[in-house]
């Protein structure tokens, strides 16, 4: 699937990046949450139905809450997603990354990072 073939919604984008991998951008003070992970699930199926290690690029203002992360941490609520990388830029969602990955604890590999290399490097390790 090329890269350029974008699904757009209110909240965020998700592609299928250069990488092969879904690339989400989470926009800015924009929430991520249960009626946007059904809009990723059902574009995901569009994108061809594939586990694939998926990239979180989030703006600085974008936000989720608790309730939603403990739902996203198992498997068989995000089935298209076989690692997940999220590039957080802000206090507040560093506290929500802890949270998930202490208090939800994810039932797939994942990370949290300051920039997109890093990222990016981590998800090839896992494909």
């Amino acid at each position: 699937m090329p890269s350029s073939d974008i699904k757009l919604f209110e909240n965020f984008s998700v592609k299928i990046n250069e990488d092969g991998f879904y690339e989400i951008e989470v926009f800015d003070d924009k929430e991520f949450s249960f009626p946007q992970l059904e809009e990723l699930i059902k574009a995901q199926e569009s994108l061809g139905s594939k586990q694939l290690p998926v990239l979180v690029l989030c703006e600085e203002f974008a936000s989720t809450d608790t309730s939603f992360v403990r739902h996203l941490a198992q498997n068989k609520n995000n089935p298209y997603s076989k690692a997940d990388a999220f590039v957080i830029k802000s206090v507040a969602q560093k506290i929500i990354a802890n949270f998930y990955l202490k208090i939800s604890t994810p039932e797939r590999p994942t990370k949290f990072f300051k920039g997109r290399a890093e990222a990016n490097t981590w998800l090839k390790t896992i494909s």
